[in-house]
């Protein structure tokens, strides 16, 4: 197989992958949507974790929240989560910030590729304590952090093994949702 073969290979099984998310994905985003627009409308915030890449995603999100996706308006109230802590503090930092800036009725955005990070599992147990809802973006079935949901919370699974596009699939899903969103409060 040449270069160009493989490269035309990868780009029809992320259309394919695609494909098969379109209507797998899109009710747990709507889920996801609703819960965070509920919030917002009761003067609530989005906060978002992620790690390495993941991060990057929850930066995309909240940016896009904050300032606009394809529509003007307002400023949503969205802030991506530190990854690291300052030097001098010891244990996990996202904890720490839920426990600064999350209230009651916030919402909690965590993304993950796997679903098992430790430090992003400590994060969705502090906002439960918080009283916040929380969304779970993973790739595979969830992992950990599905598990840990309650009933109220929503799971965005994209069910793919590759970690390539899981990425890709996380990038629409999050795309979407900001669609979502941006749909409830703005109309078609």
């Amino acid at each position: 197989m040449s270069l160009q073969d493989h490269i035309h290979a990868l780009h029809l099984a992320s259309f394919e992958a695609q494909r098969g998310a379109a209507a797998q994905l899109s009710e747990p985003i709507a889920r996801a949507a609703e819960l965070m627009v509920a919030s917002l409308m009761r003067e609530g915030k989005i906060l978002a974790c992620g790690q390495a890449g993941s991060l990057d995603l929850a930066s995309l999100f909240t940016s896009l929240l904050t300032h606009q996706h394809q529509q003007s308006r307002p400023g949503l109230a969205a802030i991506t989560l530190e990854r690291f802590a300052p030097m001098e503090e010891a244990g996990p930092a996202y904890p720490r910030q839920i426990e600064s800036l999350g209230h009651a009725g916030d919402v909690l955005l965590v993304i993950s590729g796997s679903g098992n990070a430790p430090g992003l599992l400590a994060a969705l147990h502090c906002a439960h304590d918080k009283g916040m809802a929380v969304v779970v973006l993973a790739g595979g079935d969830g992992g950990q952090l599905a598990e840990a949901l309650w009933e109220d919370d929503a799971v965005i699974c994209t069910h793919d093994l590759s970690a390539a596009r899981t990425r890709e699939l996380h990038l629409r899903a999050i795309h979407s949702l900001c669609d979502g969103i941006d749909y409830l409060l703005l109309g078609a």
